[in-house]
């Protein structure tokens, strides 16, 4: 199989929020036949819903052989690990890793465990179109067929979201972001 550009939205709102979302980082970069070649900066951001205090988001990409379902097992196995309860799907979390877009495939495959690509809400959040924004601002939503940037500049959500200067991964320092280079 060839490697597909796949982002993978991350965030936090339970615990050590930092260190949750270290981890799940280091957890991407260990994924079988893919490689993690980037993320944005933590944005802190108030919650959407009744989900408890302010989150922590920020996104990664990972280029991977591994199929979509297969990918799919693995976030959900590696919330699972990190301490998620994925019987209350919608409550405060240890972890969320969420599959925004997997290449430019286009999925609808409703369910518990089911694939819906590009992620279904990404156009109407702040909280993944800012760090999102950051990372591949010209990246074509393949359905809307507008950027990253033009979704983030027409967006109605009020909720605050604030860009944060001290890096997640505790180890990065003047651009350097686990051994990858600075964007």
């Amino acid at each position: 199989m060839a490697k597909v550009e796949a982002y993978i939205g991350i965030g936090s709102n339970l615990g050590d929020r930092r260190d949750y979302c270290s981890r799940a980082l280091g957890l991407l970069g260990m994924l079988p036949r893919s490689a993690l070649t980037g993320y944005s900066s933590a944005y802190e951001t108030e919650a959407v819903g009744d989900v408890g205090g302010p989150f922590l988001n920020l996104v990664a990409r990972v280029e991977t052989e591994l199929p979509v379902d297969r990918l799919m097992e693995i976030l959900l196995e590696t919330e699972r690990g990190l301490g998620r309860n994925l019987d209350d799907r919608n409550g405060p979390r240890t972890i969320d890793l969420d599959l925004l877009f997997y290449g430019d495939q286009v999925m609808n495959k409703p369910g518990q465990n089911g694939v819906i690509l590009p992620h279904p809400r990404l156009h109407l959040r702040r909280f993944v179109l800012a760090p999102l924004g950051e990372l591949v601002p010209n990246l074509c939503h393949p359905v809307l067929k507008k950027t990253v940037s033009v979704l983030l500049e027409g967006l109605q959500d009020l909720h605050r979201v604030r860009r944060l200067t001290d890096p997640v991964v505790p180890w990065s320092r003047d651009g350097e972001r686990c051994g990858l280079p600075a964007s």
